[in-house]
């Protein structure tokens, strides 16, 4: 499922789930017209506590112009031991990482953060913590703002017991801006999560979101890209993937 708005600065996108489904992953993207991949960058992205049904994203870009923001949410029926888990507001440097855990004996489908603050953006929001049967129990978020100061981060993660059959791996692509890549789920497995983190002076995220073959995409994935001012960028990307 995705939702496609163009709005203003900060203003959140929704995407919802069909009926008798929750959101167990979601990502986003943040562009900008003309194309400009230095002046756009997601501000939020991360799965409602307040609702099982929605993901939530949003962005701003650097020019005061409106940005087109397309929020997506990866939809199942609800797995045993669902629960969105919110961590307490948190005031932290640029960019130090925010880590959230999960409830003991279960694992982290997915997460995500708003990071408030004036002229704020989100760097980071990936899978931590794997255990012994290599599923992450942690979620890891980050975020800066122009004055490179403290930034307000509200994380939040997707928990639940662990299924055996999604396996994770990630990627890593250093490049100018835009810097990224598409981190595919082999053997025609399908996407059902994943991850991106922003490494680089004031770089941040512009999207992570899934890639799916029936729209296209050469297989089905996870797309992570970053922008930045100062180059290179390094971004890492993370995909889980399940059986059909």
């Amino acid at each position: 499922m995705k939702t496609t708005e163009t709005v203003p600065d900060y203003r959140k996108v929704l995407v919802s789930c069909p009926a008798g489904k929750v959101a167990v992953n979601g990502g986003a993207e943040a562009s900008a017209t003309p194309s400009d991949y230095d002046s756009v960058a997601l501000v939020s992205s991360y799965p409602s506590p307040w609702t099982t049904t929605l993901w939530v994203a949003s962005a701003r870009n650097f020019s005061g112009q409106p940005s087109t923001v397309t929020a997506w949410a990866i939809c199942a029926r609800k797995p045993s031991g669902y629960e969105v888990v919110q961590a307490p507001p948190s005031q932290v440097p640029v960019d130090q990482p925010v880590t959230l855990s999960c409830p003991a004996g279960k694992v982290a489908f997915s997460g995500g953060a708003e990071i408030q603050s004036d002229r704020s953006s989100l760097t980071k929001s990936y899978p931590a913590a794997f255990n012994s049967a290599k599923q992450p129990t942690q979620w890891v978020v980050a975020g800066r703002n122009a004055a490179n100061s403290t930034v307000g981060v509200e994380a939040s993660a997707v928990c639940a017991d662990p299924i055996t059959d999604v396996t994770w791996s990630t990627g890593r692509a250093t490049s100018n801006s835009p810097a990224g890549g598409f981190l595919v789920c082999p053997d025609g497995r399908q996407v059902v999560g994943g991850g991106a983190s922003a490494s680089g002076p004031e770089s941040v995220l512009i999207s992570s979101k899934p890639g799916l073959k029936s729209e296209g995409a050469r297989s089905d994935g996870w797309w992570g890209q970053a922008g930045g001012f100062y180059e290179p960028l390094t971004v890492d990307v993370y995909v889980a993937c399940a059986s059909r």
